[in-house]
């Protein structure tokens, strides 16, 4: 069998699981099999073993439920590599599709991505990170129209709303940035660098504390939201935030959604974009904050 396949096997072992929390053994295989991927019990088993160690993500199996589920407390990044997942899934997919029909493309409705610029310099980016070693390239800052050579060390890519940023350390710096990939020319490997990383991933561990890339200084802080039941059902498909937990109100057709969290620029938008579906609840400073903000708009309709 091929790496191509163990690979397509090993994803379907762990999107099953994570979609049917609790899944039996002989679920799992009953599905593979039905995939056209039979297998025996001892080699899922060695699956189970390869996951653990090629991504971090412990399949633990709870004799309570008597089936298997993701421990996300001993997993390494678990939406992070779920995200990534959905990225090889559908690239598996499409590659499928163009060969062996090339009007798929017909088929799928895509965002429009016409603007966007840089992609090739994932490779490289990916590259340095790997291979520990600086990038240098051209930037061009938005704000003040400028372009300036860099480099820097990067430390980490992160996607935000279909934009892809590397998060990098600056050479002569202390401090990690962040560069938009469409703002990227003449990107360039260059020697390898002596920065001590470990010290500043703790500084990229600011990024789970907020929505995007706005960060703060200011201690993350528990957020309360009240919004309509319907509302709290499209959140629980797409989270705004891994903190985010849903719980119901003593309100009938309302539920309460709590985040922990700095609420920078990005979270603010995302509230005010839920309109009359949701009200701050707590904490009152935040809750003052974006009534303020409403009658902002409010004020800009009394002009007619």
């Amino acid at each position: 069998m091929s790496n191509y396949h163990i690979s397509r096997r090993l994803q379907f072992v762990i999107q099953y699981i994570n979609d049917h929390e609790y899944a039996s053994k002989e679920r799992i295989l009953e599905f593979l099999e039905n995939k056209e991927f039979p297998i025996s019990a001892r080699t899922l088993e060695r699956d189970f073993e390869k996951i653990k160690a090629d991504f971090g993500i412990e399949l633990s199996y709870s004799k309570t439920h008597n089936g298997y589920y993701i421990d996300r407390e001993k997993s390494v990044k678990v939406e992070s590599f779920f995200k990534f997942l959905e990225l090889v899934t559908l690239a598996d997919v499409f590659s499928d599709g163009l060969q062996n029909n090339h009007k798929i493309l017909d088929y799928v409705v895509f965002d429009d991505s016409s603007q966007l610029k840089g992609i090739e310099n994932l490779q490289p980016i990916l590259l340095a990170i790997k291979q520990d070693r600086d990038l240098e390239f051209t930037h061009h800052n938005f704000h003040r129209d400028t372009y300036k050579t860099k480099i820097v060390t990067p430390i980490i890519l992160k996607e935000y709303l279909n934009r892809w940023y590397v998060i990098g350390v600056p050479k002569g710096e202390d401090e990690i940035r962040t560069y938009g990939i469409e703002r990227i020319t003449a990107i360039k490997l260059g020697e390898f660098s002596s920065l001590e990383k470990q010290k500043y991933y703790q500084q990229t561990q600011q990024f789970e504390d907020i929505i995007g890339l706005m960060y703060s200084k200011q201690p993350p802080e528990k957020i309360t939201l009240k919004v309509t039941n319907l509302h709290a059902k499209y959140l629980e498909s797409l989270p705004l935030h891994t903190s985010q937990h849903i719980e119901p109100s003593e309100e009938e057709g309302f539920s309460l959604v709590n985040y922990r969290l700095i609420p920078n620029y990005e979270f603010t938008i995302q509230v005010l974009k839920m309109s009359v579906h949701a009200e701050v609840i707590s904490p009152a400073w935040y809750r003052d904050y974006i009534k303020e903000e409403i009658e902002k708009i409010h004020l800009k309709y009394q002009n007619d």
